[in-house]
């Protein structure tokens, strides 16, 4: 699978003057929780 590994921070950004024409697709597990204080550097 194409990506980062698990347990992996992750954001995703427009820092452009156009619109955004992809979809963002994230696959998470059912038993972990989905969002939790990270730090991003």
């Amino acid at each position: 699978m194409i990506g980062h590994g698990a347990n992996t921070p992750m954001e995703v950004f427009n820092a452009g003057t156009t619109d955004l024409d992809e979809l963002a697709i994230f696959v998470v597990d059912a038993k972990q929780p989905f969002s939790s204080p990270a730090s991003l550097d």
